[in-house]
């Protein structure tokens, strides 16, 4: 297990995370700072695309949810496929958690690279439960 998330060479990034940096938070300037400006790859999931989406959407409308996709899009690979489905899906089914959680983990499983999300409690209850058997971060620890 490294400790240092800029010791990968890419990260699996959650909705969460996504949000902060655009609401230009200071745990979104964190993620800007240590991850959007250096050289580690960032990738995402379908979901996270959606839930990206339709948050912007409902607090700032069609156009503005549009641009912040096209942001993500420019900076971050979709990783997709049946194998991620599959992965995702025995995630929710094993553990009380969102399933747009569980396709980045699925993601972050399928490519062998972390995951990095805003500090969630049922992550957090189901870590104290069980390990997962992919490597998670927070940001508010990076």
């Amino acid at each position: 297990m490294k400790k240092d998330l800029s010791a990968y060479p890419g990260v699996v990034v959650d909705t969460g995370v996504w949000i902060e940096y655009f609401l230009e938070t200071t745990l979104g300037r964190k993620f800007k700072e240590k991850i959007v400006e250096s050289r580690i790859s960032i990738y995402i999931s379908e979901t996270v695309v959606s839930e990206i989406f339709y948050v912007f959407c409902r607090q700032k409308g069609f156009q503005e949810a549009k641009k912040k996709i096209n942001m993500v899009l420019d900076g971050a690979e979709v990783i997709e496929g049946r194998e991620i489905q599959m992965i995702a899906g025995k995630y929710k089914c094993e553990r009380a958690i969102s399933l747009s959680d569980c396709f980045t983990m699925a993601v972050s499983k399928s490519i062998g690279s972390p995951a990095l999300f805003k500090e969630e409690e049922e992550i957090l209850l189901e870590i104290n439960k069980k390990a997962f058997d992919v490597e998670l971060f927070f940001l508010e620890n990076i």
